[in-house]
């Protein structure tokens, strides 16, 4: 709440600006020798070129630490814990049936047309990429609505502020709200493999808990649970589960402090990121340079808090190859077909495609071929068929 009331204020007070900034981005215009790809001259000159006083000082400042706030809180979670799990005998009593096996999950054309889901999210943000990698290779039918991450507004009807949110409406006209990317994608392998279609039903699986810690934070049981009702799992359900929790409690934390790795990439990633947001033009300048500043310094504190490697690339070259390792000769960990760790893997680095940390990971690793070979089965949504 504190970053959305600092945010619109920040915005507000652009407006008496506007004249400043648009001054500013002529001139840059006029300058083609001062570019996104050297951080120093394009910081050097904005404050040459303003000399600003010390409340545009302060107004940068701002919209730095409140921009870099905000998305850290998008690409990142906080304090991964363990979670609770169902007994065999409790699972049993929660679902009727005996679900599929992994490599049998299908979404049936009379499940398809029971639903009616819209997908709240970010574009870029990595979690909504996993689980719109999910979406897309099942073929489930969906509705996106791009939330504005500074106003929020999209959001409004839900306590839960964090993105992705699903919602399905029933044929009634109920709405059944789902959080989380990993719940989410639990709760929809679910409902896909057994014969329990009724959504209230299977979200109170998934229980949130709030943490009354020093830090109040969210989570959800049975998280990476698909609720077949059966005792037991099968050594490919196990490491799938593995391998979707390596993607959220240790993939994820490499992604932040490889693409705001120095202030060039950084305006790199935010240029990305504010191409696809809903803000007029001036809002996209202030977000992709004092935005890209700020996250370069968080990305800072990532880095520190995750005890990452001073070469941070390094690290991401490590999880490509311990992944690729796990893969080993199967064309995906799920055999003939991605499994939901395939996906989630595949989610999380589709957000920063294209970036230079993508491009330098695919020259040092050899996860490409698999990327490429998932690439195609989500585009082509080969887990419907």
């Amino acid at each position: 709440m504190a970053t959305y009331t600092t945010s619109r204020a920040i915005f507000r007070s652009l407006k008496n600006r506007r004249n400043t900034l648009l001054k500013f981005n002529q001139n840059a215009l006029l300058r083609p020798q001062i570019g996104a790809n050297n951080a120093r001259q394009v910081s050097g000159f904005f404050w040459q070129e303003l000399k600003p006083g010390k409340s545009m000082k302060n107004l940068c400042a701002g919209v730095g630490i409140a921009t870099g706030l905000l998305f850290s809180s998008v690409l990142v979670k906080q304090n991964p814990r363990r979670y609770l799990l169902c007994s065999a005998a409790s699972a049993q009593t929660l679902v009727r049936s005996t679900a599929n096996e992994t490599g049998q999950r299908l979404l049936s054309e009379g499940d398809a047309s029971r639903l009616k889901l819209t997908l709240y999210q970010y574009q870029v943000c990595p979690f909504c990429c996993k689980l719109r990698a999910f979406l897309d290779f099942y073929g489930f039918p969906y509705q996106i609505v791009e939330v504005d991450p500074i106003r929020r507004k999209e959001v409004k009807f839900s306590e839960y502020r964090k993105v992705p949110i699903l919602v399905q409406e029933g044929q009634d006209g109920n709405k059944s709200q789902m959080n989380d990317s990993s719940v989410i994608i639990s709760a929809l392998t679910t409902f896909m493999t057994t014969e329990e279609k009724d959504f209230q039903r299977i979200i109170s699986f998934f229980p949130q808990i709030n943490s009354q810690d020093k830090k109040a934070s969210t989570e959800f049981a049975n998280k990476y649970e698909i609720m077949t009702g059966t005792p037991g799992r099968s050594e490919s359900e196990k490491e799938e589960k593995q391998w979707r929790e390596w993607v959220d409690h240790v993939l994820v934390h490499y992604i932040p402090p490889n693409i705001y790795r120095n202030p060039s990439e950084s305006i790199q990633a935010f240029s990305y990121i504010s191409s696809h947001g809903k803000y007029n033009a001036i809002e996209k300048f202030v977000i992709k340079y004092a935005g890209a500043m700020g996250m370069f310094f968080v990305a800072k504190k990532l880095k520190k808090k995750y005890n990452l490697d001073d070469d941070v690339r390094s690290c991401l070259y490590g999880a490509a190859r311990d992944w690729t390792v796990a893969v080993g000769d199967r064309k995906f960990m799920g055999g003939e077909k991605p499994n939901l760790a395939d996906l989630a893997v595949y989610g999380v680095l589709s957000s920063i495609e294209g970036l230079d940390a993508f491009n330098d990971m695919l020259h040092q690793t050899d996860i490409g071929s698999w990327y490429q070979r998932t690439k195609k089965a989500v585009k082509s949504h080969a887990g419907s068929r």
